[in-house]
């Protein structure tokens, strides 16, 4: 069987799913990407058992038939010398040539008999919530940075989605901070008020989302949550663990609330990262008379910096992990930030004033002696 595909969008394709492949496996066959060829489409599909993902493109040759391609050629796909590439598939050995131009390749294929079944719940009856795949992409990214990557707190590995009345929420929390998205919709529920997703598997959904405007819908059936959107199907398994109320961590009033611009406290932060160190790359926040001072001191130098902000209540001063501080502000697009306060000990909280439902909130450093 020979198939004539457009290289780009071959290789797109597989460079999708290769999300999905498991770094390693006691699974040797899911280390492969399946490829089922069905009349019209050209289906390809990876999974690492916690995480599925299909693409499809277009195919006109009306055969059909299923091979399991060894993970090699993404790598020959992204090399590959030519806008056109010939699959020349014998499925009797399972053998594949990989032809364009010059190049040349025999791979070596295998039966996809005991290729494990994959969770597609696109023919759930529920109903599915249906958002903007840019919105979608903006809101995940706004929160997923803040959970954790220690296997040791596993429900802090993952994004929680809640929905209630006609509130949707996204929430994540490695114990040290915080990020909370809240959007006021009635048509946005899913069956079940809480779904705790994989960090992880957000995190790659973010590589696939794109940035232009085009509908995907979200679906859920038990222990499964997936998004479809054209061409590409990803589904995850949800986390079972119980995730703990943050609320009360959320102080009702702050002591002191400053607003400043976003991109010039970014740049700030950034400079004093050069010269923080230990584990919490420490740095000094001082507000006073509508002034924010940074200050940084270590066995490379120092340095200090004003910036002009609006301040609303006391004087204070804390000790912050500069990363913690940077990784909002690099996701954060509007131009003026506001920053709470809760006195001697208590969090700093990131508010935007364009969205009222976001909230970001860092534990301070206890001070250095």
């Amino acid at each position: 069987m020979q198939i004539l595909l457009n290289a780009e969008h071959f290789k797109s394709c597989l460079e999708i799913v290769e999300k999905a492949l498991p770094a390693r496996s006691t699974m040797p066959v899911i280390s492969n990407i399946l490829l089922d060829i069905n009349n019209d489409f050209l289906n390809f599909s990876a999974t690492n058992l916690e995480m599925f993902i299909k693409s499809r493109m277009d195919y006109e040759g009306g055969e059909s038939g299923k091979i399991l391609l060894p993970p090699k050629i993404v790598d020959i796909m992204r090399y590959f010398p030519t806008d056109k590439v010939t699959l020349d598939i014998n499925w009797d050995n399972y053998r594949i040539n990989v032809s364009g131009g010059s190049a040349n390749f025999h791979l070596y294929g295998s039966n996809p008999e005991d290729y494990p079944v994959t969770f597609d719940i696109t023919s759930s009856q529920k109903k599915p919530i249906n958002i903007d795949q840019k919105k979608l992409k903006s809101i995940i990214k706004s929160v997923v940075f803040a959970a954790s990557n220690e296997e040791t707190r596993p429900a802090f590995n993952g994004v929680l989605l809640s929905s209630h009345e006609n509130t949707f929420s996204l929430t994540a929390s490695d114990t040290y901070r915080l990020a909370i998205k809240e959007l006021k919709d009635d048509k946005w529920s899913l069956d079940d008020n809480h779904s705790l997703v994989p960090a992880r598997s957000m995190r790659e959904l973010l590589r696939i989302l794109g940035e232009h405007n085009a509908n995907i819908l979200i679906l859920r059936e038990k222990n499964i949550l997936a998004f479809q959107l054209e061409g590409v199907y990803f589904a995850t398994r949800l986390l079972e663990e119980k995730y703990p109320d943050v609320s009360g961590v959320i102080p009702n009033d702050y002591k002191t609330r400053i607003i400043l611009g976003r991109k010039d406290f970014e740049d700030t932060i950034n400079r004093a990262s050069l010269l923080a160190e230990g584990k919490n790359h420490a740095v000094n926040i001082i507000v006073n008379n509508n002034q924010l001072e940074v200050k940084v001191s270590g066995q490379e130098g120092s340095m200090e910096e004003m910036l002009p902000v609006v301040q609303d209540g006391e004087d204070i001063e804390l000790f912050a992990n500069t990363r913690f501080v940077s990784d909002v502000l690099k996701i954060i697009e509007e131009q003026k930030i506001i920053v709470d306060f809760h006195g001697d000990g208590g969090p700093l909280i990131f508010r935007i004033d364009e969205d009222p439902g976001y909230l970001y909130l860092v534990l301070p450093i206890k001070k250095l002696n």
